[in-house]
């Protein structure tokens, strides 16, 4: 019926459905014939997207992206296959430019288009107007009920015109990158096999690994900047034959995607094992992530069964002791660092630095320490982690660090970890005992604490080794190529045996190539996301800090910018301080135990009480620790008190178990219940708190869920403690499950432990509160990063930090933000190990927090890389359109061949 019009139509003018099925529907020989084809379509893509689109040219690609996705979201390799034919038809079309595509977004300012109707000009000067849709197949044509109106009268051709040109005006241009992927996937092909591409030289290019993962079948895409360190770490290996580096992205921009994407093509090139090292709170994460967004399959090792589990948690290794953590029956094993630090000698960590690994991963990478117990700060050695790593990694070929907060108390940290990608790798700080790199104190540099040499062969000394690769800058290509050194090649000639004109030129541009282009830079790839809403790469997600003036709530709650403690409090916080005092007086080495009191009385009396009790108990301080980080400065013994602490922590009970006692809520909990009733947020965004520790987090989820009976409450945390309160219920559930209801829109409140919220990823939710305020400050960025992130609607998200006023918490983020103004500007600086330095000052004198903010602003990062290479467009990195890729079931067979 449309056919035989179609054939006879000069201009065509169409309102569809959904972009890509109704498009590849329009397609047939006959719309060949038609001169100007102009289709209005209806997508679902991120608002912001659209709006910086129409803003911005920049913004164009973020747009071109989600479509690329949402095209690529439903269909497979078969469906490509059969209808090749159709694509290529689609792709003249497009590319020509007599047919013209707008698509209007479906981002709640326009009703969803979802009619259709058309007109058909004829070129014999007449014209039709039709409504609906029918399948013209034999099937539909016998068996389903179709209903097409058409009608050639001008009224109605008139009617259908206005409502096109309605919509028209409302849609965005269908982008290139869209018309490029169809065109490549007209044109797509599959390599014979792995092998087959590794013999063309086709296995560097991350495109035919990384083209048509299952992350484009769920919307999702490759950033921009995933992309960037991909191809990093593919030059790398390709100049050297390892690939070395610590990505230190911001919280929320998907590192973990990142580091995984990397890790597949390097697995590739490698053809060795891959290990996967994590917090125990994270190896679960790692292997959804790469399975649902990869198609990589992995094992995780459980060292309490000694056995490898697959995904749905059944053993897929016979039960074995320690020595089986190094047969994984898949290549990629995912392994705990809690077996690394806290394990025994002759456990699982031995039989790991036994093996040469393809491709090892570290994430958290800044729980890799060194012992810096020396004079003046020096290192001494490297604790259990870092040790671990050094080993490993010079017996490996590729390794990968990833940590948003690298640098920890002191500058010289990152050296640490640049020196542990060193390890048998001498292209990343140069030769062994040479001068320059090497040597710790070459951070100094970067930091201004030692002033760059001014002797041109000093100077000359830190550039040629080990000496930049050509792509860095002009002057390593003219030095390269004249001297005939490989592209690999690591020590560059003697300053004496340069030409006089290379000379001068070193001693000119010695300032911006020392700071730009040394190999300290060169390893750590870092983008925030300020740089990358600048760049248009990211929606901008403002953060509106609470308690502020204009939120209502009722004065006499606060103190100042603090809660109001109240007589008992107080003198229970003031009993918790005397006691501190004499546990460290008596105790030098306490370690978390000086100050896990103060801290829980902090939170909450829940948790300041239940500690009280297991400390009058004699509990170990296993027993006690939130954090593993605390573990390996624990011992197993139970603690022995002295008369004076035991009547300090007697006060400090009977004080609390009074407020405990008294009518009306928590303060922390009505404040949090005035932001949810009050300011909407419960219906307007949904709320996460946080807390340090489970007592608080569990007190919370209780309490919210007695004053909003008719909402589900979740309570996230480690160690198989997550629940669901509902409807006077309490139900225990995996974590997954928790996530996946937050998600669905079926959970809007939930409570979570600092512990259990790295990796989490809850989009769905508008805003959140923070119950406490740790002493490690870089744990609030942790935390605002689980909804500051990509795939976040919200233009705005609130974040409420709450704390008791006259405390030192009070007196450490007072201090911050009378400094800085806006806290969360500082909190991407702040050292991860901040807690440390300070707390022994603050025990010591209060008034000495005061000097903390000059402290952190000479810590800031002095290693930053070249951001503007890091955050530039992917027009050359188009991988969503190559025409030649890997079969995916080649790459999951591939990936299941064990160690």
């Amino acid at each position: 019926m449309l056919a035989e019009r179609l054939s006879r139509t000069q201009r065509y003018l169409r309102i569809a459905g959904y972009f890509r099925s109704s498009l590849l529907e329009l397609v047939s020989e006959e719309i060949g014939g038609v001169d100007e084809i102009r289709i209005v379509c209806n997508a679902e893509v991120d608002a912001n997207d659209v709006r910086v689109a129409r803003a911005v040219a920049a913004g164009a690609g973020a747009l071109s992206q989600a479509l690329v996705s949402a095209w690529m979201a439903d269909r497979t390799g078969l469906d490509e296959l059969l209808a090749k034919d159709r694509y290529r038809i689609l792709h003249g079309l497009l590319a020509s430019g007599r047919m013209k595509v707008r698509v209007v977004p479906r981002d709640g300012g326009n009703v969803f288009l979802h009619g259709k109707a058309g007109i058909l000009e004829f070129r014999d000067g007449g014209s039709t107007a039709f409504v609906g849709s029918m399948n013209e197949s034999a099937t539909g044509l016998r068996h389903s009920y179709e209903i097409l109106w058409e009608d050639d009268a001008p009224e109605a051709t008139e009617w259908v015109r206005e409502e096109f040109e309605h919509f028209w005006a409302l849609g965005i241009d269908l982008p290139s990158a869209v018309i490029e992927h169809i065109g490549s996937v007209a044109g797509r092909s599959e390599y014979a096999s792995i092998e087959d591409a590794r013999a063309k030289g086709h296995l560097s290019n991350p495109a035919a690994s990384l083209g048509d993962r299952p992350l484009y079948r769920t919307g999702q895409i490759l950033r921009t900047w995933q992309k960037r360190f991909v191809q990093a770490c593919v030059d790398d290996h390709a100049l050297h034959g390892k690939a070395r580096f610590l990505l230190a992205d911001d919280v929320g921009l998907g590192k973990t995607l990142s580091l995984g994407a990397a890790a597949l093509v390097l697995a590739l090139l490698s053809d060795g094992p891959v290990l996967i090292l994590s917090p125990a709170t994270l190896t679960r994460q790692w292997q959804t992530e790469l399975g649902d967004m990869l198609g990589i399959p992995s094992a995780i090792w459980s060292s309490t069964r000694k056995q490898w589990l697959d995904g749905d948690d059944f053993a897929i290794s016979p039960k074995g002791d320690a020595s089986a953590v190094a047969r994984c029956p898949l290549r990629v094993g995912i392994v705990s660092t809690g077996v690394i630090v806290s394990g025994a000698d002759d456990g699982e960590a031995m039989h790991l630095r036994g093996r040469r690994f393809g491709v090892v991963v570290l994430d958290e990478a800044h729980k890799a320490r060194a012992d810096r117990g020396g004079k003046d700060g020096g290192r001494v050695g490297a604790k259990r982690l870092l040790d671990f790593m050094e080993r490993v990694a010079a017996n490996s070929e590729n390794v990968l660090l990833g940590t948003a907060t690298p640098i920890q108390l002191d500058a010289v940290e990152i050296h640490d970890l640049v020196a542990l990608l060193s390890k048998g790798a001498i292209h990343v700080l140069g030769k062994e005992g040479s001068r320059g790199w090497i040597s710790d104190t070459s951070i100094e540099y970067l930091t201004g604490e030692r002033s760059w040499p001014t002797d041109p062969t000093d100077q000359w000394g830190l550039l040629r080794n080990p000496l930049a690769p050509m792509s860095e800058d002009a002057i390593y290509r003219k030095i390269r190529s004249l001297h005939g050194m490989s592209a690999g090649q690591v020590d560059g000639p003697r300053y004496e045996d340069l030409s006089r004109g290379l000379r001068s030129q070193v001693r000119a541009e010695f300032a911006h190539l020392a700071t730009q282009t040394n190999p300290i830079i060169r390893r750590v790839i870092r983008r925030s996301r300020p740089m990358l809403e600048e760049a248009g790469l990211l929606s901008r997600i403002e953060v509106m800090v609470h308690p502020r003036q204009s939120d209502g709530l009722p004065s006499n709650l606060f103190s100042g910018a603090g809660l109001e403690m109240g007589l008992s409090f107080r003198k229970a916080y003031d009993a918790a301080i005397r006691f501190c005092a004499l546990y460290v007086a008596s105790r030098p080495a306490a370690g978390f135990m000086k100050t896990i009191l103060l801290r829980r009385i902090g939170s909450s009396v829940e948790a300041g009480l239940n500690t009280t009790r297991l400390l009058l108990q004699g509990a170990e301080p296993r027993s006690i620790a939130e954090d593993e980080d605390d573990l390996p400065d624990v011992k197993a013994e139970r603690l022995a008190l002295m008369p004076s602490e035991i009547t300090c922590l007697r006060e400090v009970e009977a004080h609390l178990l009074a407020v405990s006692q008294r009518e009306g809520l928590d303060p922390k909990v009505a404040v949090i219940a005035h932001y949810l009733r009050e300011g909407g947020w419960l219906h307007r965004h949904g709320m996460i708190a946080f807390s340090q520790f489970y007592d608080t987090a569990e007190f919370v989820g209780r309490e919210l869920a007695r004053l909003f009976p008719e909402q589900p409450v979740a309570i996230y945390a480690g160690g198989g403690r997550s629940f669901v309160l509902s409807g006077g219920e309490r139900r225990r559930t995996d974590r997954n499950a928790i996530k996946d209801a937050v998600r669905d829109g079926a959970i809007k409140l939930v409570a979570a432990t600092d512990a259990a919220c790295e990796g989490l990823n809850l989009q769905r939710l508008g805003s959140q509160v923070n119950v406490d305020l740790p002493w490690n400050p870089s744990r609030l960025e942790q935390r605002k990063g689980r909804i500051q992130r990509i795939g976040q609607t919200r233009s705005t998200v609130h974040v409420a930090n709450l704390r008791y006023a006259n405390t030192y918490e009070d007196d450490v983020y007072t201090a911050l933000s009378d400094r800085f103004a806006d806290i969360f500007q500082v909190l991407g600086q702040l050292p991860d190990s901040f807690e440390d330095d300070w707390v022994d000052a603050i025990l010591r004198d209060r008034d000495a927090v005061k000097s903390f903010p000059a402290r952190v602003k000479l810590t800031q990062p002095a290693v930053e890389r070249r951001y503007s290479r890091d955050v530039a467009g992917d027009a050359d990195m188009t991988w969503e359109a190559t025409e030649t890729i890997l079969s995916s079931r080649d790459i999951a067979e591939f990936m299941r061949k064990g160690w």
